[in-house]
C-alpha cells in the first residue's frame, strides 16, 4: 500500500488547534488500510525547511487556507527537492477556489483536490497505486506531459454518519492550546459535526463545504465525544461546526444523550443569534455547555446589510439576554474595518460590545478572502496581485497588516483601532469586577489569567 504523510503547515499562533480536516482524512485513509502519518508543522512550530517526512513516503498531503499558501507551497518545494519521486497534493479551501493559480505557480504541486477531500483521495491513491490515468479521477487539477489537466464532475455526497471518528492518536495532543475563552479544562479537543451552511454572508465562500446543510445524528456526536473521553482522557470539547445549532431538533437530543449517558465533559459551540431560545440554551448548559461564540460583526445597521448579515441589533440583545438569564457565558465575533466603516462606527461597535455586557469580545479587522463579495470590492479597481499572507484576521495575537484600506481609515488606523478596541472593552473597572465575580472555579481563574495574559500582549 502506498505510504501517506499528511501536514498541516505553520501559522505562527501562540493557541494552535487541531487539524481537523487532516486527522479525519488520516482516519479515513487508515480504515481502508493505507500507513499514514500526521506532521502538525503549526502545532510543533516547525519551519518549512524544517520539516522532514519519512524516507518511505509515497504521498504528500498538505492542507492550505489563503494565508498559509505560500508556506504550504514552501513545504512542496522542500519535499520535492529532497525526494522527487514523492507526489505532492494539495488540498484546502485556498486551493479549492484557485487551482489553476496554484498549479501555475508552483512546479512542485502534482495534484490538487478541490472540495471535500474524503472520497476524492482515496480515489486518487487508488489510481496512482493501479498506475492508472487521472482522468478517471473527479474534483482533482493535475499537470502531465500535454500541460494542466482539468478533470470535471462531483464525487458522491458523504453520508455524514458513516466518517469515521478522527485520528487524535496521529496528534501531539500536549501541543495544543485552547484560545480563550476555551480551555476552561484540560486536556481539550476539537470537533465539526456538520458541513454546509445555507446562509450567505458577503465574508464567506464556503468553498468546501458548500451550502447544504448535513450533519451527523445525535447518537453519531455522542459517541465520538465518549470516544474522546475514554481513550484520550478528554476533558472539554469545542465544537467548531458554522452553525451548531442551526438545527434545533439534534442539539436538543444532543443534550439528551450527554446527560442519559452522564458525560461529564464541557463544552462549547459558535452559532447565530437568530439560531438559539431559552429552552435551548437552559438544555444546552443542563449538558456542559459554558459558552458560546456568535458572530455580531457591527453595531451599523448599515455595515450589518453590506455583511448581508441576516440578523437584527433586536435579535443580538434578544440572544444575549437569553444566555444571562440561563447562565451561559457569551463570546462576541466583531469585525472592524468593513465597507462604509469609519471611526465613529468603531466606537458604536465597542459601545455595543459593552452595553451587551459580553463575557467575551475578539475584534479582527475585516479580510476579503477570495470568491467572496467582500473580495470583489477590495479588488475592484485594483491591478497589482494580492499578498496572501496577509488574508488573515489581525487580532490578539496576531500582528498581521490588514488588507483593506480606506478613505476613512488606513492600514495603520485599523491596526490602531483593533488594539484600542480591546482596551475600551477589556480594561474597564466594571468589566474586571464582574469576571472576578463570575470565577466560580480554579478552572475559571485560570482561563482568564491566560486571556488577560494574551490581551496585555496584544496591546
Amino acid at each position: 500500500m502506498l505510504k501517506v504523510t499528511l501536514i498541516a503547515p505553520p501559522q505562527g499562533t501562540s493557541y494552535p488547534q487541531p487539524p481537523l480536516g487532516l486527522v479525519l482524512l488520516a482516519a479515513i485513509l487508515e480504515k481502508n488500510g493505507y500507513p499514514v502519518n500526521v506532521i502538525d508543522a503549526n502545532a510543533l512550530q516547525l519551519k518549512p525547511e524544517d520539516i522532514t517526512v519519512p524516507p518511505d513516503t509515497d504521498i504528500v498531503g498538505i492542507t492550505a487556507m489563503t494565508p498559509t499558501i505560500g508556506t504550504a507551497l514552501k513545504i512542496a518545494r522542500r519535499v520535492k527537492q529532497t525526494n522527487p519521486r514523492i507526489k505532492v497534493v494539495l488540498g484546502g479551501p485556498h486551493v479549492t477556489l484557485l487551482p489553476l493559480e496554484t498549479l501555475e505557480s508552483s512546479p512542485d504541486i502534482d495534484v490538487i483536490v478541490r472540495g471535500e477531500a474524503d472520497i476524492t483521495f482515496l480515489d486518487l491513491l487508488k489510481a496512482i497505486q493501479r498506475d492508472e490515468p487521472l482522468n478517471g479521477v473527479v474534483n482533482i487539477h493535475y499537470r502531465n506531459s500535454n500541460g494542466t489537466w482539468v478533470t470535471q464532475g462531483t464525487t458522491a455526497e458523504i453520508v455524514m454518519d458513516d466518517l469515521p471518528f478522527s485520528a487524535y492518536h496521529l496528534l501531539p495532543l500536549k501541543a495544543y492550546r485552547p484560545h480563550p475563552p476555551h480551555g476552561m479544562r484540560l486536556p481539550f479537543a476539537a470537533m465539526v459535526t456538520s458541513r454546509g451552511c445555507p446562509y450567505h454572508c458577503a465574508y464567506c465562500s464556503k468553498p468546501v463545504f458548500g451550502s447544504k446543510f448535513r450533519a451527523q445524528s445525535a447518537e453519531r456526536v455522542v459517541a465520538e465525544m465518549v470516544y474522546l473521553q475514554e481513550k484520550f482522557g478528554i476533558k472539554e470539547i469545542a465544537f467548531y461546526d458554522d452553525s451548531f445549532t442551526l438545527d434545533k431538533k439534534r442539539v436538543h437530543a444532543i443534550c439528551a444523550l450527554i446527560l442519559e449517558k452522564k458525560l461529564k465533559i464541557a463544552w462549547t459551540c459558535e452559532t447565530r443569534v437568530n439560531l438559539v431560545d431559552k429552552e435551548l440554551l437552559k438544555n444546552m448548559k443542563q449538558a456542559g455547555c459554558y459558552a458560546i461564540a456568535y458572530g455580531i460583526e457591527t453595531a451599523s445597521p448599515e455595515i450589518m446589510k453590506t455583511l448581508q448579515k441576516d440578523i437584527t441589533l433586536e435579535q443580538v440583545e434578544k440572544a444575549v439576554q437569553s444566555h444571562r438569564e440561563v447562565g451561559l457565558q457569551v463570546v462576541g465575533y466583531f469585525m472592524l474595518g468593513s465597507p462604509g466603516e469609519t471611526p465613529e462606527t468603531i466606537i458604536q461597535t465597542v459601545n455595543l460590545a459593552k452595553k451587551l455586557k459580553l463575557d467575551f469580545a475578539q475584534f479582527s479587522v475585516t479580510t476579503p478572502f477570495p470568491a467572496t463579495e467582500l473580495y470583489d470590492i477590495y479588488m475592484k479597481g485594483r491591478q497589482d496581485p494580492p499578498q496572501w499572507e496577509n488574508f488573515i484576521y489581525a487580532s490578539t495575537g496576531n500582528p498581521a497588516t490588514p488588507v483593506f484600506e480606506s478613505d476613512k481609515l488606513t492600514r495603520e488606523d485599523l491596526k490602531m483601532w483593533t488594539g484600542r478596541a480591546y482596551r475600551l472593552f477589556y480594561l474597564r473597572p466594571a468589566y474586571i469586577w464582574r469576571r472576578l465575580l463570575r470565577c466560580a472555579s480554579w478552572a475559571e481563574i485560570k482561563m482568564n489569567i491566560k486571556g488577560l495574559a494574551m490581551l496585555l500582549r496584544s496591546v
